[in-house]
């Protein structure tokens, strides 16, 4: 690592044989590094939460520099740490100085992960790794981002993102795009090619993206206009980082030196550019609707998605309870659909929605799980004496509200009783309430009808049968 020090020879050399080297406008100590010369095993692959990104400060007067460019080289070429990296030539792009010094760098080479989470100005490989392992196992907002690049000659490139926030949250932040060549056209201290150097930064704008909603956007990139009518496609990669608006403190210069504001990155996603137009899957479908409900009632759910390049989409829907997969559309992308359904039998569904755009490219399917409760019911029983009364059951699972019921006697000579309602306040779940009318007065055969309904809309109805002898009903069945 290196200290950017262009006066005193001895003072470069002795941080060199520290492995680091002081930034020129700073006069700070450097800090102690083991410098490793073999290789790591090549491990196990990792499972990490997220993609890291490491962004490497370095120059190519470091005498430090060469072994952080080969050791980074060596990690990504393992293919066994999920990370994408980017050498930032602070001495030859001016992209790359910028970005370096928003971590306001004490020493060259200092690799800084996801933002800063984690800072080290050195070479060793075992430290590298260890902070990817770090990085890689914190807990992450739920960020999915797609990227393409298609080449169109030219020294151009068509770059397309969508990035959809699954969270119950609004996430702001950043959102920058690194364009980088894999074998740089800059050479290291040691006469080796920087590999991933940026060439420019194609995006670094403020975001704010809704709650379960994305953003997306599609632009041409040109070489000529970042400085770079040379570059080819073959020797291309895209980086494209989310970052979060929360500052921490780091420090470039560990453990206190140096400070910046640290703003960590939740989403990366790198792709190597292809010929001609790229037509990019739709976002995995956003699902908003109720998450519990009760058999035979129906609900319904606004589904989204937006396709990168503007196509419309088709939704297919499959509500996980035998009915199969029902696919609607096309819709504008973007426009939120409406599709509603009836489960019948109690139990958890997950429903899945695949989005489609109209030159056949599929998303990832959404998922949305929703619990369905028994129906509720109530039921009814007669029974004569002085008089008719019904006893009324709530069955359950649920309490019932503001029951409004009714008995009616239906033939022979009613004189008193022959329609009576009333309401119940509420019915507890496996509770009962009698209900009856204050008198009943006349004679002869009569049908006794006896209904009630709650505000949840649950029903119950039956018919009984009877002699009606004075206040009296006999011989209810």
């Amino acid at each position: 690592m290196k200290k950017i020090l262009p006066v005193i020879i001895l003072g470069v050399l002795v941080l060199s044989g520290l492995g680091a080297s002081a930034l020129q406008q700073n006069d700070l100590k450097p800090a102690a590094v083991t410098m490793e010369q073999q290789l790591i095993p090549n491990p196990s692959p990792r499972d990490y939460t997220h993609t890291v990104l490491v962004e490497v400060g370095t120059a190519t007067w470091c005498p430090s520099c060469p072994e952080s460019n080969e050791a980074w080289h060596t990690i990504y070429g393992q293919g066994t740490y999920d990370f994408e990296y980017t050498e930032l030539v602070d001495d030859k792009n001016t992209d790359a100085h910028a970005r370096f010094y928003e971590f306001n760098p004490a020493w060259v080479p200092t690799s800084y992960w996801d933002g800063g989470m984690f800072v080290y100005p050195g070479t060793s490989q075992a430290t590298f790794i260890t902070n990817l392992n770090s990085a890689g196992a914190r807990v992450v907002p739920d960020l999915v981002a797609t990227l393409s690049a298609s080449w169109l000659g030219n020294a151009e490139m068509q770059i397309t993102y969508n990035v959809q926030n699954n969270e119950a949250t609004n996430y702001p932040g950043k959102l920058r795009i690194y364009v980088q060549e894999l074998e740089s056209r800059w050479d290291d201290n040691a006469g080796n090619p920087y590999h991933h150097a940026l060439i420019d930064m194609a995006q670094n704008i403020v975001i704010d993206i809704p709650a379960d909603e994305a953003i997306s956007d599609s632009f041409t990139w040109s070489g000529s206009a970042a400085g770079y009518p040379d570059v080819t496609m073959e020797n291309l990669q895209v980086i494209l980082g989310v970052f979060d608006d929360e500052a921490h403190t780091g420090y470039s210069d560990p453990p206190s030196g140096s400070p910046f504001n640290a703003y960590y990155t939740d989403e990366c996603i790198a792709v190597l550019p292809t010929e001609g137009p790229v037509n990019n899957p739709p976002s995995v479908p956003t699902i908003q609707g109720p998450a519990t409900g009760i058999a035979g009632v129906s609900y319904t759910y606004t589904i989204s998605s937006v396709d990168p390049e503007g196509d419309d989409v088709f939704y297919c829907v499959n509500w996980s309870d035998g009915t199969g997969e029902v696919c609607t559309g096309p819709f504008p992308s973007g426009q939120p659909i409406t599709a509603s359904h009836i489960w019948t039998e109690p139990g958890t569904y997950t429903i899945i929605i695949k989005a489609e755009d109209t030159n056949n490219a599929e998303s990832d399917p959404g998922t949305f799980i929703v619990t369905i409760a028994e129906a509720p019911s109530m039921q009814i029983t007669v029974a004569g004496g002085f008089g008719v009364k019904a006893t009324l059951t709530n069955n359950g699972p649920i309490d019932l509200t503001h029951i409004n019921w009714s008995i009616t006697l239906d033939g022979g000579l009613i004189l008193a009783g022959k329609t009576t309602t009333g309401t119940i306040p509420g019915l507890e779940n496996g509770g009962e309430r009698t209900i009856k009318p204050s008198l009943v007065l006349g004679f002869g055969k009569t049908t006794i009808l006896v209904s009630a309904t709650s505000e949840e809309g649950i029903n119950a109805n039956t018919t009984a049968s009877g002699f009606v002898l004075g206040p009296f009903i006999l011989g209810v069945k």
